[in-house]
């Protein structure tokens, strides 16, 4: 079976409108799923990063050179991936670790909710310094509403450990596929004033 047979582009519309929208009716069925890591990431996770990377080479070539415009989709490509495992991992370390969940709900939380920072970010960086860049970086915080209703539905969550996970999610969310962006746009000398 083709990689595409199994990636569900339907499924994966109808579940980031709803943790869009509606995070509060999508989280009940989202946390208790039990897709493995490779799972989650082959079947919805890289489709989105696939699709926002294509969108940050279209919208790059008005700034840069093909060539260029190809490096920064391949950077958008590997820190969005690289960045929402990192973050999974911080998040699974304090939730799964220290107060004992499971491992797939650590997971959904931090992959469903780095997918809509994923969309709006990597298109907002995209379209460079204008206002229309700088209204959808902005607008890829609502993540952080996605998430914290999702920290809602978990059960026996006291009120200052969802604050704590809510910020060490959320940090790593944010925070190192930025980081990563900024190394490799560094290595490989493409300038980041233009973006």
């Amino acid at each position: 079976m083709s990689l595409m047979n199994r990636i569900n582009i339907k499924h994966i519309y109808q579940r980031t409108k709803a943790l869009l929208m509606h995070p509060e009716e999508i989280w009940p069925h989202a946390l208790d799923e039990r897709r493995s890591e490779k799972e989650i990431y082959r079947n919805y996770l890289l489709p989105i990063a696939l699709v926002t990377s294509v969108l940050v080479l279209l919208l790059s070539l008005v700034h840069y050179n093909w060539l260029q415009a190809c490096g920064l989709a391949i950077i958008n490509l590997l820190s969005v991936t690289g960045g929402s495992w990192i973050a999974y991992l911080i998040t699974r370390e304090y939730l799964c670790r220290k107060l004992y969940y499971g491992n797939n709900q650590a997971l959904n939380l931090t992959i469903y909710s780095a997918a809509i920072f994923i969309i709006f970010h990597s298109i907002g960086a995209a379209l460079g310094n204008i206002f229309l860049g700088q209204l959808f970086v902005l607008f890829s915080f609502i993540f952080i509403r996605t998430l914290y209703k999702g920290l809602g539905i978990l059960p026996g969550l006291l009120p200052v450990q969802k604050t704590n996970i809510l910020i060490i999610t959320s940090l790593s969310i944010v925070c190192i596929p930025v980081i990563i962006t900024q190394i490799l746009m560094i290595v490989f000398g493409i300038s980041a004033f233009n973006v």
